[in-house]
């Protein structure tokens, strides 16, 4: 493997409350450094923490609250690695197959959004979710409490280049359709394939022209005239669901 990608997997990063430390906890490509939390929650959760053998460190509720003032953390804060992949490379499994749907966001920056969108990723099987190296956020403890603990299912892919990574995914037979407000045409199953990348832009911005004028397909989804836009989180949720229904979950 690229000396490179060891690198960047080895960033240590923390997670937050309870549904995404102990889903965090079961990942194996993680590599966890310690527990943080109570003594109480310990003890409450002992049966799920204790097969990890982890260090765990033992504060008061308020101890913690002082360390993590900003944090929705319900008393549990895991230290661990990241599992953000880097390089389009290390999905070459999935690109490989011959049924796939893959999301790219254009410089999407808000955490919280993207970790909605993972969380949908994995409802409607979305085999990876896509991002640029720059102008986005690394994984982050609002990113995936958002996620609800599918950060640890659904690959989170930071490439250098989008439209390199574009024409990389047209030459393994994907369709690509950005979402753009401005398309005269909607989504339908004529704009998607058994493999298609869907490119969503960031709020108000949309998608830059280059990556644009590099997508097989424009398309737009319907919603009433009485609002220009939806959250770009619902609007890869829907996106993923029409996909969903015309081509069902690859196996």
């Amino acid at each position: 493997m690229d000396r490179r990608l060891i690198m960047k997997n080895t960033n240590i990063v923390q997670i937050y409350g309870k549904h995404a430390v102990l889903a965090a906890l079961q990942n194996t490509a993680r590599k966890h450094v310690k527990l943080t939390t109570t003594n109480d929650l310990y003890e409450k959760y002992y049966d799920q923490i204790s097969p990890y053998k982890l260090k765990v460190e033992l504060k008061t509720e308020r101890e913690i609250n002082s360390l993590y003032p900003e944090a929705v953390h319900q008393g549990l804060i895991l230290h661990t690695s990241s599992v953000f992949l880097y390089g389009i490379e290390s999905i070459n499994k999935i690109t490989s197959k011959n049924h796939s749907c893959i999301f790219m966001l254009d410089q999407i920056t808000d955490p919280q959004n993207i970790g909605a969108i993972v969380r949908s990723a994995l409802a409607f099987g979305v085999d990876a979710i896509i991002i640029p190296e720059h102008n986005s956020p690394n994984e982050t403890p609002s990113l995936a409490k958002a996620s609800s603990g599918a950060i640890e299912q659904v690959p989170v892919v930071k490439v250098t280049n989008l439209i390199n990574t574009i024409n990389y995914l047209k030459k393994q037979n994907y369709w690509v359709a950005g979402l753009d407000s401005n398309s005269d045409k909607y989504i339908d199953k004529s704009s998607m394939s058994n493999k298609t990348v869907f490119i969503l832009g960031a709020e108000g911005k949309g998608l830059r022209k280059l990556t644009l004028e590099n997508c097989d397909f424009v398309v737009k989804i319907m919603i009433s005239d009485k609002i220009d836009s939806i959250n770009v989180s619902n609007a890869a949720a829907i996106t993923m669901y029409e996909y969903y229904k015309e081509f069902g979950i690859a196996k």
